[in-house]
């Protein structure tokens, strides 16, 4: 390790050790009049020097937090509870995405008058989860990704959620995710597409040339065969039933019907061979691992951290970590259905929302904002693989310590390739149930034509109503 990335180690240990102590005093962890922990426990706890610690604990004197005893130790205030409290609504996976808790620390530092607690939703009905502590009065601001503001929009409630000014200074695709009509209801935080990330050291050991911009599924097929046969190990994995993967091949494709010569609708011939390109790949055990219990992403990860697969569909918040490994790996884009396809992958994006009812909501708008703020989003660029909303932020030039692909900042080539899960013009209801469907059909519960046949009803369902409401 370099002097440099020595010194960052050790700002962040420290920044760690501050956000920390202030984090439980805020949130009543520690009760005013309690003592912190002697200064060489504190050290120790934190791999810093005695004197690193009573820097740290300087900052939290300085915010009132505490106060230094001689001969007794550092107490914690008695007027801390008379702070402003934020509940915000989020997903439990954001201190890995984009470090939410260095975030709120360096909030509380800015804000000392104002205390975040976060209170992690339910992952599996993140909306629902968030609309019913909302109608409870229980959140001031929430977290929602693209995909669950869109559903949340779909069932009326982003009406429950405060109308934003737009910023001109963050990506525009970015902010597009979270329009409903001509409102904006949250501010995107962090963005990332689904891209191809893969072990260069196998390809090379492999004598195989690295993924390009040309690939086709086909071609990604076959290199996974050979990759498979040279290691005797599987060669790509990702979840398949997860909606930000199976769509990718629907956005390629589109979804359509066609009539049958008895006039019934089956799956248009585009849509099928995206499915069936699809099912070649994840049925193909020789290069693709039966299908792991669970609908997580952290599988993916391990098997790849593991070495057990040369090649995953995954996201920029997943390569966080990667970021303190000395794994060898890139990125590429999407392979597409056909050479001459145009490029089309899924945009995942992340952002905050102050919610309508608060009573707390100035202070609430004031974290939002701190969120999409150029200080917070330097936090995310300078200490993550994440890619910051905040187009100034996202681009500027930093001396990395972090185990970055090369192509990281290949993504601001790819934004005309970039979509959302609405662009497939199928309400999220729908793209559940052809999880379900293609579950079925992986676990060979229906065969392909039952398949084609169930989504053809389903798509077919969604055009009759498009047909209503024009």
């Amino acid at each position: 390790m370099n002097n440099k990335s020595g010194r960052q180690s050790f700002r962040e240990r420290l920044d760690h050790m501050i956000g920390k102590l202030r984090t439980d005093i805020l949130s009543g962890i520690l009760q005013p009049g309690a003592y912190l922990p002697a200064e060489s426990t504190l050290a120790k706890q934190f791999e810093l020097s005695n004197k690193s610690v009573r820097r740290g604990l300087n900052v939290l004197v300085q915010e009132g937090l505490i106060v230094k005893i001689d001969r007794v130790g550092s107490m914690v205030m008695e007027s801390v509870q008379e702070r402003i409290r934020i509940h915000f609504g989020c997903s439990a996976s954001l201190t890995k995405d984009f470090l939410l808790d260095d975030l709120i620390g360096e909030f509380h530092r800015l804000h000392p008058g104002i205390h975040i607690l976060p209170l992690a939703l339910n992952d599996f009905d993140h909306v629902n989860s968030a609309v019913e502590m909302i109608n409870n009065g229980m959140l001031d601001a929430v977290s929602l990704n693209s995909t669950q503001f869109q559903e949340m929009a779909e069932s009326g409630s982003a009406e429950l959620l405060e109308t934003l000014d737009p910023d001109p200074e963050l990506y525009p695709i970015a902010t597009e995710a979270f329009y409903h009509g001509e409102q904006l209801y949250a501010y995107p935080i962090s963005f990332s597409p689904v891209v191809l990330c893969y072990n260069k050291a196998h390809f090379r050991e492999a004598d195989l040339p690295e993924p390009d911009s040309y690939w086709t599924w086909d071609d990604l097929i076959d290199a996974a065969r050979q990759l498979a046969e040279k290691r005797g190990r599987h060669a790509i994995y990702f979840v398949p039933a997860s909606e930000n993967r199976y769509s990718v091949f629907l956005l390629q494709s589109g979804i359509q019907t066609v009539a049958d010569g008895a006039e019934h609708r089956t799956l248009s011939p585009e849509t099928a061979n995206s499915l069936s390109v699809y099912s070649r790949l994840v049925n193909n055990h020789q290069i693709f691992p039966k299908y792991l219990a669970g609908n997580h992403e952290d599988e993916t990860i391990s098997l790849f951290v593991q070495e057990q697969v040369s090649m995953i569909l995954t996201t920029f918040f997943n390569l966080n970590d990667f970021k303190d490994l000395t794994l060898d790996y890139d990125l590429a884009p999407l392979p597409r259905l056909k050479t001459k396809d145009p490029q089309k992958t899924l945009l995942v994006t992340i952002g905050a929302a102050v919610v309508g009812n608060s009573r707390q909501k100035e202070a609430a708008r004031q974290f939002v904002n701190f969120l999409a703020s150029a200080e917070a989003q330097k936090i995310i660029r300078e200490r993550t693989v994440s890619i910051p909303a905040r187009k100034r932020i996202a681009e500027m030039s930093i001396t990395d310590h972090l185990n970055r692909p090369s192509r990281y900042l290949m993504y601001r080539e790819l934004f005309p390739t970039f979509s959302y899960l609405k662009d497939l013009g199928l309400p999220i209801a729908v793209l559940k149930s052809f999880r379900k469907l293609l579950n079925a059909y992986w676990s060979k519960m229906i065969d392909e034509a039952t398949l084609h046949e169930e989504l053809s009803v389903l798509i077919s369902e969604r055009d009759s109503t498009a047909e209503r409401d024009s």
